[in-house]
């Protein structure tokens, strides 16, 4: 059986509710951030920086579909045009 995560043919069907989906979180997430009322400097040190963190944990499986639907990969790296989309 295919991995529904890898890149297929999508269906009208399916980029209909990819949209769906897509707006219902857009929207949840816009309300959420609504209520936030925080002043960004509280991430900061003193400094103007903010302290380093524990880098999080990549699932295998995940790491491995990220790269299988990279374009181009090289040394464990995403290759990806810089600025391109600009012009």
């Amino acid at each position: 059986m295919k991995n529904p995560a890898l890149w297929h043919k999508v269906t009208e069907q399916e980029k209909e509710d990819i949209k769906k989906q897509a707006k219902s979180i857009m929207d949840d997430f816009a309300k959420k951030l609504e209520k936030i009322q925080v002043k960004e400097s509280h991430l900061e040190n003193g400094e103007g920086m903010r302290d380093k963190g524990k880098p999080w944990q990549t699932d295998g499986v995940f790491r491995d579909i990220f790269f299988a639907n990279s374009p181009l990969v090289e040394d464990e790296s995403i290759v990806a045009e810089k600025g391109a989309w600009k012009k």
